[in-house]
């Protein structure tokens, strides 16, 4: 029976050399973290073999059975701490405590020396975290409740902040509370599609350091960003996400799903990695039409009979990447099951042959791009009113409430 000490620390090895394996783990600092802190403590209730998994857990939900809260997947929690890149004695400030886990992580990563401080917008999660923190001897973290896009101004500056909730803009305390010299990681929303982004300060603005595919729970709070999600479909519940607001007919919309039309190919074949890390991507930032199509529970098994091309990380949800009109769309295929498979467009209403015709276009360009994906991408994030002449030009930028963000490549 799992429970003694040393098959506890077992597992903890395991999953560390599980995370070393695949490239998430890459320092030493972080492995220890990884082998010391003890996870299932800060999940109680869920047995210690599934703790240590590489997988995120749930802890709260909202009174629809919403998830709002979890304890990350450890793969993504290592990139970003390697991202974050703490030293001992370093004070941290993370936004969105959770579980208390990453913390706990943060804590061993800035020693005896250093101080963590983590803000979290319930209550119950803080004094549940707080509880567990204490538990495992960590004085060295301070758990507040607040609001996280403001930060906790009053132990700043922090060498470090890092956000562990997905946020749709770089909040102006957040980049205000950070030292001159320290590291902000946030995974951000870049119209639709997240990457957590390390950012340092060059003059005024923010470049990157790295940029790592993630995808997180939103931020809850009073600059919480829109969640452009429309229900469409009651029986199977069918939602729309899109990638900004979008006049649609909802009736017209669930109608279409039950109008295929024929596939149109696309001639590119392309791993589903590379659909997730650069094609969703492209067409977030290329077309102004982008939506995703998605259902839940029992009705994920028939997936809307969409040929839908990607699972998310929860068994039961499908989700597939579409154009959308009014009363109609255009799902992104795949038109076999072989590897690489090849990519295409299923038209959807009376409309959707135009739809799919553009979707099927979008792939034909990306593919001719040389597919840019996640490496080698470099984001600048500029203060909202800078002068457009100090900002570097490129066909790829977001607008955001507090900043331009500038997407290139490296060539």
């Amino acid at each position: 029976m799992i429970g003694m000490p040393e098959d506890l620390q077992q597992l903890r090895n395991q999953l560390v050399d599980g995370l070393r394996e695949s490239g998430h783990v890459t320092s030493e600092r972080v492995a220890s973290a990884f082998r010391t802190v003890p996870r299932h403590s800060f999940v109680p209730g869920v047995e210690p073999e599934r703790a240590y998994r590489d997988e995120a857990l749930v802890i709260k939900s909202d009174a629809n059975g919403v998830p709002i809260s979890s304890s990350s997947q450890p793969a993504i929690m290592a990139r970003m701490l390697e991202q974050l890149d703490v030293r001992p004695g370093h004070r941290v400030l993370e936004v969105g405590t959770g579980s208390g886990y990453n913390a706990a992580l943060l804590a061993h990563l800035v020693g005896e020396t250093g101080a963590v401080v983590s803000v979290d917008i319930d209550v119950d999660l803080v004094e549940d975290a707080c509880a567990r923190l204490t538990e495992c001897g960590l004085s060295t973290v301070t758990v507040g409740c607040g609001d996280g896009s403001l930060g906790w101004a009053e132990c700043a500056p922090y060498d470090r902040v890092i956000a562990t909730v997905g946020a749709s803009d770089i909040f102006p305390a957040w980049v205000a509370q950070l030292a001159s010299d320290g590291r902000l990681v946030v995974p951000l929303d870049l119209r639709g599609p997240q990457r957590s982004i390390a950012w340092q300060r060059v003059g005024d603005h923010l470049e990157s350091v790295s940029v790592v595919r993630c995808g997180f729970m939103r931020l809850r709070g009073a600059l919480a960003g829109p969640e452009p999600i429309r229900q469409i479909s009651l029986e199977p519940p069918v939602f729309i996400g899109m990638a900004e607001p979008h006049d649609m007919d909802g009736d017209a919309l669930s109608a279409a799903l039950a109008q295929p039309g024929a596939e149109i190919p696309s001639g590119v074949r392309a791993s589903i990695d590379e659909v997730l890390d650069g094609l969703s991507l492209w067409l977030a930032l290329r077309e102004p039409a982008m939506a995703w199509v998605s259902t839940m529970g029992a009705a994920a098994d028939r997936a809307l009979n969409l040929g839908m091309y990607y699972a998310v990380r929860k068994p039961v949800s499908l989700g597939a990447a579409a154009l959308i009109g009014t009363d109609s769309l255009a799902a992104l295929v795949r038109l076999n099951d072989q590897h690489p498979v090849e990519l295409g467009a299923l038209p959807l209403g009376p409309d959707g042959h135009r739809l799919a015709q553009r979707l099927v276009d979008h792939i034909n360009d990306w593919n001719s791009c040389a597919r840019p994906g996640t490496a080698g991408l470099r984001v600048s994030a500029y203060p909202y009113g800078t002068d457009p002449a100090a900002i570097a030009e490129s066909r790829n930028t977001i607008d955001k409430r507090y900043n331009r963000l500038v997407l290139t490549w490296a060539a």
